[in-house]
């Protein structure tokens, strides 16, 4: 049985390219109903333009919003409880890059994130879900499990999310809240977050840093592939690459006593 059927999905970053190719993905294996979060109202409009194209106008609609702002956020959980009756998935994905102005970087990746796993978890899921098992997915990065000289603070988020699904993901919580928690960590991206190197620490070795851990720059339809599986198959807790135009495969983090030297 499909667990995306007839269920109803909020996704922040959900206009921009990955996020897009997710919500058609969602749709198509027949949600009732995606919530687009962003902060940008043209590319919100636009993503929904494209999807009305294809998709019933009454299964989609955008909520401009700026996540790191809580009091938007909870809005944003309420406007979509408000139009579909129901909230079953909840998929943190917006997530931006800048080295430079990493505070931002925080906010938008690591304290956003949070604030919306546990809107999800708390408030919203156990109240609105309308079977018995709420999801939560939480976009981290391959950079989550690797350190990078170009994008230090970038890293840092990620590896916060991996324990922050980790933790959350465990049977305590669960039998609380009935809430399943994954994370999946795409790896390199043909999308603007990946080509672009103004938001980099040492852009001359970027080529360098990357290539020696991701192969292949995919497009994002093959990562919205990938969270569709793991979300079919992935246990409370679990953590899910997606790298390289490869099937998804789970990964386990070890303890760390087997990583003695």
């Amino acid at each position: 049985m499909d667990f995306i059927a007839g269920k109803v999905v909020l996704i922040t970053g959900g206009a921009g390219s990955i996020g897009l190719a997710i919500v058609k993905n969602l749709l198509n294996h027949g949600a009732k109903g995606v919530a687009i979060v962003d902060i940008s109202e043209e590319a919100g409009r636009k993503a929904v333009t494209e999807v009305v194209n294809i998709f019933d106008q009454k299964r989609i609609t955008f909520i401009k919003t700026d996540i790191t702002n809580k009091t938007e956020l909870e809005g944003a959980f309420e406007t979509t409880i408000k139009k579909y009756k129901h909230l079953d998935i909840v998929i943190n994905n917006a997530g931006i890059l800048d080295e430079i102005e990493w505070k931002n970087t925080i906010a938008v990746n690591l304290v956003a994130v949070i604030e919306g796993t546990y809107l999800a978890m708390q408030k919203y899921l156990p109240k609105y879900k309308s079977g018995e098992e709420g999801l939560i997915i939480n976009t981290a990065s391959i950079c989550g499990l690797h350190s990078f000289q170009i994008n230090p603070v970038y890293c840092a988020t990620k590896h916060g999310l991996i324990g922050l699904g980790k933790a959350l993901g465990g049977d305590e919580f669960y039998k609380k809240y009935k809430v399943r928690v994954l994370t999946i960590c795409p790896g390199l991206m043909n999308t603007p977050i990946s080509g672009r190197a103004d938001g980099f620490l040492f852009p001359e070795v970027l080529e360098k840093e990357v290539s020696a851990v991701c192969l292949v720059a995919q497009a994002p339809e093959r990562v919205s592939e990938g969270l569709i599986e793991a979300i079919q198959k992935g246990k409370n807790g679990s953590l899910w690459v997606i790298e390289n135009n490869e099937p998804v495969y789970e990964v386990v983090v070890p303890q760390h006593k087997t990583m003695k030297v």
